[in-house]
């Protein structure tokens, strides 16, 4: 395959552009002037400059010759308005499958999120209707929703396939957002944990999505949706844990009740205040993943392309720990590319 790759230069794009290239594959990785790409240099990527609001025509032409597209590139949390997160996450979104399908691309995945649910509780699968509530100052959410219906209406129009994956919170080496956060959490003299701490997250390895975009494309089915959101149980106690073996710290972690967690997010909301480092990612979200178990099972991936994610916790915790911890001075402005 000769893979096209928007977002290569961030979490899961960069784990992807490795997956792809051990596996004998060549990567096209679509650069912004001021992304740093070294690693990919170092994997042997081609690069090509240009960005996703581009007009189609002219993504077209940066992709005469490749066979796949993965579309992973998107404003994630960020400090940015609506206009601008519309603008790269759903505009963006069309302006590539646009541009793969004039291209003669045969297949395209695009990355999506969990996010697209919205504020729906309880077991939730690739079947359950988008209809939830999205707060409004959730523009994550609400651009990820926008997106994919911009994926299928390219892909009703063209014939162009497009494979749609769901990951949750996704963590990683070369992860500025997520990691980093907790990293300043576990550093702190005590860390607090939401709830008791034992329930199971929906956060995943980027290694382990990465795995889950290649099977994708090496099916190249189209109209189809897989949640990616459940690679191993993972609890939040084990997580501040893990982190904290990579950054050298046994982190002091007080547990405070459900009750005082909930009551106190919700007055800190009404102040204005957002999560640590993403300042568009609601406190009631961050909240509702913490004590609630992971409501996505991510089965049908299994069972169809056969997922069997290869990446443990324990291990790819301290790797990213590590990571952190030699990157201490990476600062996150919001963009995955």
């Amino acid at each position: 395959m000769r893979v096209f790759l928007t977002g290569a230069s961030g979490l899961i794009g960069s784990h992807l552009a490795a997956l792809l290239r051990e596996s004998g594959h060549e990567v096209v990785a679509l650069r912004r002037r001021s992304s740093d790409v070294t690693y990919l240099h170092e994997l042997g990527c081609e690069l090509v400059e240009g960005d996703v609001r581009d007009e189609p025509e002219d993504l077209a032409a940066r992709m005469r010759g490749c066979t796949h597209v993965v579309h992973g590139a998107a404003l994630v949390y960020a400090a940015a308005a609506w206009p601008r997160t519309r603008a790269v996450n759903v505009e963006g979104t069309r302006h590539v499958l646009e541009g793969a399908a004039r291209a003669g691309v045969s297949h395209a995945v695009h990355v999506s999120s969990v996010a697209v649910y919205g504020t729906r509780e309880g077991p939730v699968d690739e079947e359950t209707p988008l209809d939830a509530d999205l707060p409004r100052d959730d523009l994550y959410g609400r651009s990820k929703r926008e997106a994919e219906q911009s994926a299928r209406a390219v892909e009703a129009e063209t014939g162009l396939p497009v494979t749609v994956l769901r990951p949750s919170a996704v963590y990683g080496e070369r992860d500025r957002l997520f990691a980093p956060a907790l990293a300043r959490m576990v550093s702190r003299p005590v860390t607090p944990l939401l709830g008791r701490g034992d329930n199971t997250l929906p956060v995943v390895y980027a290694g382990n999505v990465a795995v889950a975009a290649l099977l994708a494309l090496k099916a190249g089915r189209g109209a189809t949706t897989y949640d990616v959101a459940m690679d191993h149980p993972l609890t939040q106690r084990d997580l501040l844990l893990g982190i904290g073996s990579g950054l050298g710290r046994r982190p002091r972690v007080v547990p405070l009740p459900a009750a005082v967690v909930r009551i106190g997010a919700a007055v800190l909301q009404r102040m204005g205040v957002s999560a640590p480092g993403a300042r568009h990612l609601p406190l009631a979200r961050v909240v509702r993943i913490a004590l609630s178990e992971n409501p996505y099972s991510s089965l049908r991936i299994r069972k169809d392309l056969g997922w069997d994610p290869p990446h443990y916790h324990d291990r790819a915790l301290e790797r990213t720990g590590r990571w952190v911890r030699s990157h201490s001075s990476t600062t996150y402005d919001g963009a995955e590319a």
